[in-house]
């Protein structure tokens, strides 16, 4: 049936299937009510006929977008089309064209059991099993570990590897059966510059290639007892089953290595940079502590950046969500009627990454489960059981481990498996050196994606800036300067243009009448100053008094007078 779906919004989650006329709005008595001021008592109007869709916004106030198009006149919707009414994204679902039908077969039906159809043994179940293996892979080095056990299976080698890279030199991925692997030049050659799957005796070697392309690796197997060449057929046809997973796994991510920026020069700071510098070198678990704001994920980011799996997935699990969502993301889960399965962090992470953002909130039981998988280097595999995965634990926490185990945030077993390095993130009120240059960092990327000059700094404003104690660090001088370079573009900014909490400083008592006169005060007189350029005669006579009793006040106010060229 024809349904809208709420993306956003007060009933963010809700499912409307529709019929007919149906009336979108703030007022009851439409069909789907919004409790949003941004939206009219009756705003969009929808009305289905004959399978077809048609909406019409109603004369609201703040207007009706399409697809992000202001919507003009009456329109058809297609499958997939937004609407965006208010503060509420409603995705708009057509009728499925499959649908179920009571009516009976014809003719006699033939029914088994799938597992008994597919089959078991021979090379078409080798092959069969291997691409169930290599299609459910979530990384690069999954890929290559798989290719390596399903060749190795399939036929019946004592060795099986993948190997990336061209003539002049290959690098070993996977070796199953082996330390390692000597793969003759001859054979390597065939397969990557002649796309040749090739044996000799106990040696079969073919390229790992996808469709229309070069091949960029070999796959490799050796025994005693010769191949045969069904099982020559059987390299060729896994070694193009592994080219199209690589392929496909690459296409998901972007192909390169995460660009990560830490902006910052004071001493204090280059200490944290330095400690993260020597975590990327290592393949130790890493905890980053400090407070919310601090730009704990960035850091994480930086170290995978920077270490040997540069290269590889960065996943992100954060523990504040709720349990059962957790819990789903970091071990997956099974597939439902209508649900296909989801792969879990742990694998996907494979060859990676895996950051789990705040840690203290994990709860009690998924920290078990969890500290047993990373003791044993496993994870849950899709079709059951599990199966050993590569990768590197990240962390983020409010304090170090120790700490967190002792408040009784985190489970000792758990505190345990990721015991190794630890790096504090400092609060923004201990590199104060630092505000300006990442005030200006953020405020220059907006200004360069709206193709505009980033705003400049008065005196006052910088020194305001700087003695501001920031509570929520980067993330809220983040904020603050993206505002700023919102509003000002290509402008002085005066101080009295920053926000109240920034221009009254820490707020140690209640305010008062005669604090709240002084703000004005010397909000008044800093932009008498700034309108005069620095001339205190000019901004006396704007203001009415004296000149010395300016200079009085300037100097009460510690403001700085800064004086400039008409």
């Amino acid at each position: 049936m024809t349904a809208l779906l709420l993306l956003t919004g007060p009933q963010a989650g809700r499912r409307h299937e529709i019929t007919g006329e149906v009336i979108i709005g703030r007022s009851p008595s439409c069909t789907i009510a919004l409790e949003d001021a941004k939206v009219s008592r009756r705003h969009v109007r929808l009305v289905v006929e004959d399978g077809e869709a048609k909406v019409m916004d109603l004369g609201s106030r703040n207007g009706t977008l399409v697809n992000g198009e202001k919507l003009e006149g009456e329109v058809v919707l297609l499958p997939g089309d937004r609407l965006q009414v208010g503060d509420s994204t409603v995705l708009y679902e057509p009728s499925a064209r499959a649908s179920l039908s009571d009516r009976e077969a014809d003719g006699e039906v033939y029914s088994s059991p799938v597992e008994e159809l597919i089959p078991a043994v021979g090379p078409v179940a080798g092959l069969y099993h291997a691409g169930v293996a290599l299609i459910s892979a979530t990384s690069e080095a999954m890929v290559l570990r798989r290719s390596a056990e399903e060749l190795a299976r399939g036929v019946n080698a004592e060795k099986g590897a993948a190997l990336l890279g061209g003539t002049e030199g290959l690098m070993t991925a996977a070796v199953v059966g082996a330390e390692a692997v000597e793969v003759p030049r001859s054979l390597v050659r065939g397969a990557l510059e002649r796309k040749e799957a090739g044996r000799v005796k106990g040696v079969l070697c073919a390229p790992l290639i996808a469709s229309g392309g070069a091949p960029f690796g070999i796959l490799y197997a050796e025994r005693p007892e010769a191949f045969t060449e069904e099982e020559q057929r059987t390299i060729a046809a896994l070694g193009r089953l592994a080219g199209e997973a690589i392929t496909s796994v690459r296409a998901r991510g972007d192909g390169s290595a995460m660009q990560v920026a830490l902006i910052g020069s004071s001493r204090q700071f280059r200490k944290t940079v330095e400690a993260a510098r020597r975590a990327a070198t290592g393949a130790d678990t890493v905890l980053i502590h400090g407070e919310a704001g601090t730009g704990r994920t960035l850091m994480a980011r930086y170290i995978h950046s920077r270490s040997s799996r540069g290269l590889g997935p960065f996943v992100e699990a954060d523990c504040r969500r709720p349990p059962i969502e957790v819990e789903e993301f970091l071990f997956g889960r099974t597939s439902a009627p209508g649900v296909p399965p989801q792969s879990s962090a742990l694998l996907k992470a494979d060859g990676g990454t895996l950051l789990l953002k705040n840690l203290e909130a994990l709860p009690r039981h998924l920290s078990e489960r969890l500290a047993r998988l990373i003791a044993k280097k496993v994870a849950p595999a899709r079709q059951g059981g599990e199966e050993p995965v590569d990768l590197r634990i990240m962390a983020t926490g409010p304090v170090a481990l120790d700490a967190m185990t002792a408040r009784g945030e985190l489970d000792p077993e758990l505190g345990r498996a990721l015991s190794g390095q630890q790096v504090e993130a400092l609060p923004l009120k201990e590199r104060r050196p630092d505000v300006l240059q990442l005030f200006e960092h953020f405020a220059a990327a907006v200004a360069r994606g709206r193709r505009k000059e980033p705003p400049s700094l008065s005196p006052d404003t910088r020194r305001l800036l700087v003695d501001y104690h920031w509570p929520g660090n980067v993330e809220e001088l983040k904020g603050v300067a993206e505002r700023v370079a919102l509003l000002y573009a290509g402008q002085e900014v005066p101080a009295l243009k920053l926000p109240a909490e920034i221009q009254d400083g820490p707020q140690e008592t209640p305010r008062t009448l005669a604090k709240m006169i002084s703000r004005l005060e010397r909000d008044a007189i800093s932009e008498a100053l700034r309108e005069a350029k620095g001339k205190k005669i000019r901004a006396a006579a704007i203001l009415g008094i004296s000149r010395p009793t300016l200079d009085k006040k300037i100097e009460e106010y510690q403001l700085v007078v800064e004086k400039k060229r008409s």
